[in-house]
């Protein structure tokens, strides 16, 4: 069963009124894990991680909702970084190793998380992505 556990509350971050900067943060974290620019070796510690949350919530909007009226929350977007980061790793999207040689923590996706994430990131391309080439030629005659 998938809503068990550390993930009984999976999609909660993406609930709140600041879904699309949850979302932005997931997208962006999952591009630098695995996209074309990912460094595999090498994870990423918690200064890492609270500063690519900080470059994604610089680019996403807050979503006005019924509690519009309120002032922000977060008085810093490093705070809101490290809700957000506390948030997922809560929910079951992000882990927490610590290697114990060398006392690093580590921040990866879960296998939900980064399943769900990935997603998340296709939907933000412009341009689309197939996996066979009959399937690239018919579309490219298309347009």
């Amino acid at each position: 069963m998938f809503f068990v556990d550390s993930r009984a509350q999976f999609f909660k971050p993406l609930t709140t009124k600041y879904r699309a900067q949850v979302a932005e943060c997931l997208c962006l974290l999952h591009q630098r894990l695995y996209g074309a620019a990912a460094e595999y070796g090498q994870a990423l510690n918690r200064d890492q991680v609270l500063d690519i949350f900080e470059e994604a919530l610089a680019r996403a909007p807050v979503l006005e909702g019924e509690d519009s009226e309120q002032e922000q929350r977060f008085k810093t977007l490093r705070e809101q970084a490290r809700w957000i980061l506390q948030i997922l790793l809560e929910n079951g999207w992000l882990d927490k190793h610590v290697d114990t040689a060398s006392l690093q923590t580590t921040y990866p996706f879960t296998r939900s998380g980064r399943l769900f994430a990935a997603p998340l990131v296709e939907a933000e391309r412009r341009v689309s992505r197939t996996r066979h080439r009959n399937t690239r030629n018919t579309l490219n005659a298309l347009e």
